[in-house]
């Protein structure tokens, strides 16, 4: 269970801090002192300083400009299955594509038109239906299309990178780009899009009977959900499968299954895996993980890549 899902692009923090109503003047609905333990997987962390869903690209482009104007730190959240909020919270704005322009997904003969903000569960469904292939192997990676490119998601049978024609994202200045060919780089688990916002995306795909690609995305489905904890929601993917291993063996091997800091603790079935309890704080969070890498790095000489996202 990856989840690429929080895109970002932060700006340069700055000494001068931003007055509680610099916003006011957009005419835009943004809120102070957001929880944000609610949009995780996790179920814990702080608040965010300033909160908004913009409604269309234009809100979304003032929220950006204005957070640059002021040098304030500016996230995006998608499905939040991977990322940590540090207990005092965020001192920025955090920003969701919950707008009916971000989350539509069209299909355009063999090829998908996504929105950043759009589940990409949803965009793997739409495919099939249309009877495309190439991405029901992704059916069981949480998120948002945005965050799977970003992070470019993927698992045995490949990555979403393979798809990629087209992204248009916004910058962290505000500014709209359209990339493609050799504006596009993607590696394993990462992209060249980590400091953007992304708000569209063209995915070329092949066609196949969409009867085939029905049992092919529910056998995909049944696997991932073998591999992960079931019966429990405050999970998350604790590292980065290195290089010719993956991280669960590598934590087994290190005997890291039974570590546990306070109210988190390391899935001993799934072992990439940790669970957080009621009271669980992120400093316990943290200190599993460190935990957990240190002996893996002590014990086989691999230093682990945290999946999670720490903000």
């Amino acid at each position: 269970m990856t989840d690429p899902t929080s895109q970002h692009g932060d700006a340069s923090p700055d000494s001068s801090p931003a007055l509680p109503g610099c916003f006011d003047d957009l005419g835009l609905a943004v809120s102070t002192d957001e929880p944000l333990a609610c949009h995780t997987w996790l179920g814990i962390g702080g608040a965010a300083r300033f909160f908004c869903e913009p409604v269309d690209v234009g809100a979304l482009t003032k929220i950006v400009r204005r957070c640059h104007q002021l040098s304030m730190p500016l996230r995006v959240i998608g499905g939040g299955s991977n990322v940590l909020i540090d207990s005092a919270g965020f001192d920025g704005m955090v920003v969701r594509l919950t707008g009916p322009e971000f989350c539509e997904i069209r299909v355009d003969g063999s090829a998908i038109l996504a929105g950043g903000g759009a589940k990409l569960v949803h965009v793997v469904t739409a495919a099939v239906q249309a009877g495309l292939t190439g991405l029901e192997t992704l059916v069981g990676i949480p998120g948002t299309i945005g965050g799977a490119l970003v992070g470019n998601a993927g698992g045995r049978a490949g990555d979403i990178s393979q798809h990629v024609r087209e992204v248009t994202v916004l910058t962290r200045t505000g500014e709209l780009d359209v990339r493609s060919g050799s504006d596009l780089s993607f590696a394993s688990r990462w992209s060249n899009l980590d400091d953007t916002i992304i708000l569209s995306c063209r995915l070329e795909l092949e066609e196949e009977p969409a009867e085939t690609l029905t049992k092919r995305m529910q056998k995909q489905w049944i696997m991932e959900r073998a591999d992960q904890p079931s019966g429990v929601r405050t999970v998350a993917m604790m590292f980065k499968d290195p290089p010719g291993s993956t991280a669960e063996s590598l934590i087994s091997q290190a005997a890291a299954k039974e570590c546990a800091v306070g109210n988190a603790a390391v899935v001993s079935s799934h072992a990439n895996f940790v669970v957080t309890k009621p009271q669980c704080s992120s400093d316990d969070v943290r200190s599993l993980l460190e935990q957990v890498r240190s002996r893996v790095r002590d014990r086989l000489s691999v230093d682990l890549e945290p999946q999670i996202e720490v903000w």
